[in-house]
């Protein structure tokens, strides 16, 4: 059965396919932030203590985060398009160049604290969203 992107069911999904991936994620090391993927109107809150994504939900206080990644629809989908493909994000749709090169993923935070959690944690990050690679995903 295909899992619809965007939705809460998608990014649950995730979070349990990288609890079924925990090794992969505790060689990442120690992940501790709070932050926002937002995704035309819908915005997710997804929490990671040290090894684990613990919570994954709708959220509607983007200031409750250290950070909240915004996309278009379309762009969310282009990358994650690229994920199921390669086995991975490739180099263009990674959240590190879709945040740097062009500027066409936003990076929105109240605290440089905040915004410092992305690049500190990215790695993590990055492979949870590659996560979507085992998944049926409905992108359309």
């Amino acid at each position: 059965m295909s899992i619809r992107f965007p939705s809460l069911e998608f990014f649950k999904a995730l979070q349990q396919r990288a609890k079924d991936d925990a090794d992969a994620f505790e060689k990442l090391g120690v992940c501790d932030t709070t932050f926002g993927v937002r995704v035309g109107s819908d915005l997710y809150r997804i929490a990671f203590e040290i090894y684990e994504c613990t919570e994954v939900d709708e959220a509607s206080d983007p200031a409750s985060l250290d950070f909240v990644l915004t996309a278009p629809v379309a762009l969310w989908k282009e990358m994650f398009e690229s994920v199921i493909a390669n086995g991975g994000a490739d180099a263009a749709h990674t959240i590190n160049s879709l945040t740097h090169v062009g500027d066409v993923m936003k990076v929105e935070y109240e605290d440089p604290e905040g915004h410092d959690r992305l690049y500190r944690f990215m790695a993590t990050i990055q492979r949870f969203l590659d996560e979507a690679q085992h998944l049926d995903v409905e992108l359309n």
